[in-house]
């Protein structure tokens, strides 16, 4: 409750620097910075729960909506009897990808998940446009494919709602637009670098017969690695980057509550609500992003050496660190005016595409496991 208390004085305390979260940041971040809070410590508050709709709306006719998949792709911990896989919707950046759509052999298209706790966002335009837009300029994509996966707060939104809408999504892109899984990029940022991580972790686990092939390689940026922890309000609290970073502990709290909901944390679940604590060998590269000054930097860290310590030379595992950011800077950076380190994150990331992709062309080349940068 202190953010909502002190951020009348915001705009007087914020004129002089060292009174900021970051004495580099400019009086517009910082205050920023403090609203984003306060929105997100009243959304948490009022118990709000946003409504999804399948129709268009001002995405026209980049909207869609996407049907389940095969019945067999839905199997083991994607099967719930209260929870089945929907049609869910999706906006594609910059323009409607269909069948027919031609590209060069260069461009890849990118199958984005929105972040928010996993109880806000819908993927649409005006959340996501300032996202795709950076990835589509500053990567070798030519389109981008973002999710309205359905929120954990609405009801039957509890895992794995999210894992089969994700299932459905990478098998649209597959099955019915029949992109090669070579030329498909997994991404996600927050709760969406976790779905991502689940989606990996599923198809490593359980896609025996190879209908859900490895993507090219997969972005992280700011993921969530440990849900059921974010429960616990107090280890947010006594975090050092809490001051510095807009999320307050009641948010993820409130997210991982619903993301649970009911679900008994079987060993069979738990690697894929924690895969800070569960490695695994990982079907295809991957990029992680972090900030600096975000709460989740330390476990960003810790995912990062776990990922690349299993994985003996069969995945490489890649760690950007940005120094004085906040959380997930690739999405909020129009709102807080970090726009030249949200460019840096999108150059990262097709640095490391471009990279990957030479060396899945080389024969017999030897890659580290892990390389750690910051920035």
């Amino acid at each position: 409750m202190n953010s909502i208390l002190s951020a009348p004085f915001a705009p007087l305390l914020y004129l002089r620097p060292r009174f900021r979260q970051e004495r580099d940041w400019s009086y517009r971040q910082a205050l920023a910075n403090t609203f984003i809070k306060v929105f997100l410590r009243i959304f948490v508050a009022f118990h709000t729960k946003p409504p999804l709709s399948l129709k268009p709306g001002l995405d026209g006719d980049r909207f869609v909506v996407i049907e389940p998949g095969a019945q067999e792709l839905y199997t083991s911990i994607t099967v719930a009897d209260e929870i089945q896989p929907v049609a869910v919707g999706g906006t594609w950046f910059p323009s409607l990808y269909q069948y027919n759509t031609t590209t060069t052999q260069d461009k890849h298209v990118v199958l984005h998940f929105h972040g928010g706790s996993y109880i806000l966002g819908d993927g649409r335009t005006s959340s996501c446009q300032f996202l795709a837009n950076n990835l589509l300029n500053h990567t070798p994509t030519s389109h981008v494919l973002s999710l309205q996966y359905r929120l954990a707060c609405n009801p039957n939104g509890r895992f794995p709602a999210q894992l089969q809408d994700a299932i459905s999504a990478y098998s649209y892109l597959l099955h019915t637009l029949h992109i090669p899984a070579s030329r498909i990029v997994l991404s996600g940022d927050s709760a969406g670098g976790h779905l991502v991580l689940a989606l990996l972790r599923y198809i490593t686990d359980y896609d025996d017969e190879k209908v859900l092939p490895s993507p090219t390689c997969s972005w992280l940026f700011s993921p969530w690695c440990d849900i059921p922890g974010a429960r616990n309000e107090h280890l947010w609290k006594n975090i050092p980057n809490v001051r510095t970073d807009y999320i307050p502990p009641s948010f993820p709290a409130w997210g991982a509550k619903h993301f649970i909901g009911n679900l008994q944390i079987t060993p069979e679940f738990e690697p894929y609500l924690a895969p800070i604590w569960h490695s695994f060998v990982l079907p295809s590269p991957v990029l992680i992003v972090s900030g600096g000054r975000e709460v989740m930097c330390q476990e960003h860290d810790r995912l990062a050496r776990h990922l690349s310590k299993i994985q003996q030379n069969e995945g490489r595992v890649e760690y950007f660190v940005q120094d004085r950011m906040p959380h997930d800077i690739l999405m909020v950076a129009w709102i807080l005016n970090f726009r030249k380190e949200a460019d840096q994150c999108a150059v990262k990331a097709g640095t490391f595409l471009t990279r990957m992709q030479a060396m899945s062309e080389e024969d017999g080349s030897e890659v580290p496991s892990v390389a750690f940068e910051s920035r």
